[in-house]
């Protein structure tokens, strides 16, 4: 059966910024994966040269990409769960401790990452085995040196999300980077929300807001928040806005990816693949991902205060007897803020040389 629209993906401009709009719907489309998902299940043999390049199909590279990704998402969400339900002791700390957080969100991080190698191993499919590039080279600098048609847009259209998370990763591989945890919560106080389109203020008692940092030697020879990834080493990246921003990420790769396979297949080919592709039904982990879906939908948009003025993604989830549909739109225009008391609760391990640690929104 053909699908017309295997997904709503518009921009609009609002205010002078550029806002993309992606729409995912189980009746129309099968599933609610990105769309490059459909696209790659049903790509002709005849213009892939995996074989070629002793790789898997693409597809099969994607399908595995997206299996690691959303068993991290679920173990994150999970623990987070476990954290925003965590009672309190006599002196008002957590009893539920933060520590399985860094390596489960580390995992996240990392699996994004790899995901964006995967997409360049799926580009490499799509072209021809070339003299100029050694099959040894790591996948993007074989892409440059082949002269891969859509590589370079590709890789433009994705640097803003590719090149922060970078900074985090190969910090954390390369240099021993930790991930902390750190979490402001609210414990028998109301803290005050307000949202800034319609002005209206609401109590919201008990209020947890869970995050990390990246752990490194400041510049006074303080260990606290990198100053690579936090500014001023002062701050810190909260899950309710994070697990937004890598969600709707991943949706706005898929989208970009499919653009270099259809223009990429036309250099190459000379074809022009039909905008309109065969509904692909869920695989084995679409509950896993409808979950997901639900779960991150319904986190709540307290952020650390200095995340307000970030753009971040909005992320529906709805579910009714016709199926289910996802819309993410980034950047919301939706805005809130927050204010009233708080207590910082952060976990961290000194090194036993250094004498002194900074915790982000410590400074008086």
């Amino acid at each position: 059966m053909d699908c017309s629209c295997c997904e709503t993906s518009v921009q609009i401009q609002l205010r002078g910024k550029l806002i993309m709009k992606i729409e995912r719907k189980t009746y129309k489309d099968g599933n609610l994966y990105p769309e490059v998902f459909n696209y790659l299940k049903n790509l002709p043999d005849s213009i892939l040269f995996h074989p070629d390049h002793t790789e898997y199909h693409p597809f099969s590279i994607y399908n595995r990409s997206i299996d690691r990704i959303v068993k991290a998402f679920i173990s994150v969400l999970s623990e987070l769960d476990q954290i925003s339900n965590a009672l309190f002791d006599a002196n008002g700390n957590p009893t539920y401790r933060l520590d399985k957080l860094p390596d489960l969100q580390k995992e996240l991080l990392s699996a994004m990452q790899s995901h964006i190698d995967d997409c360049y191993r799926i580009l490499k499919t799509l072209h021809p085995p070339d003299l100029r590039a050694n099959n040894t080279l790591f996948v993007e600098r074989w892409l440059e040196k082949a002269k891969h048609p859509t590589y370079k847009d590709f890789e433009r259209n994705i640097k803003d999300y590719k090149n922060p998370l970078a900074i985090i990763v190969n910090k954390i591989k390369h240099n021993g980077g930790q991930l902390r945890s750190i979490m402001v919560y609210s414990r028998g106080r109301d803290i005050v929300v307000q949202d800034l389109k319609s002005g209206i203020q609401f109590p919201y008692p008990n209020a947890r807001i869970v995050g990390y940092f990246l752990e490194g030697m400041q510049p006074d020879g303080v260990i606290g928040a990198d100053f690579a990834v936090h500014h001023k080493g002062d701050t810190a990246i909260s899950l309710n806005r994070d697990l937004r921003f890598h969600f709707a990420n991943l949706y706005c790769i898929g989208r970009y990816l499919k653009k270099a396979i259809i223009r990429a297949v036309r250099h190459t080919h000379r074809i022009d693949l039909h905008p309109s592709v065969v509904v692909i039904e869920s695989t084995s982990n679409w509950q896993e991902l409808e979950k997901i879906s639900k779960q991150i939908s319904r986190l709540p948009s307290l952020f650390f205060k200095d995340e307000f003025s970030k753009a971040t993604p909005d992320v529906v989830y709805y579910c009714s007897d016709h199926g289910s549909e996802l819309i993410l739109e980034f950047p919301s225009t939706r805005k809130v803020t927050w204010q009233g008391d708080a207590t910082l609760y952060a976990e961290f391990q000194l090194d036993g040389v250094s004498s002194e640690y900074r915790v982000p929104y410590s400074r008086v």
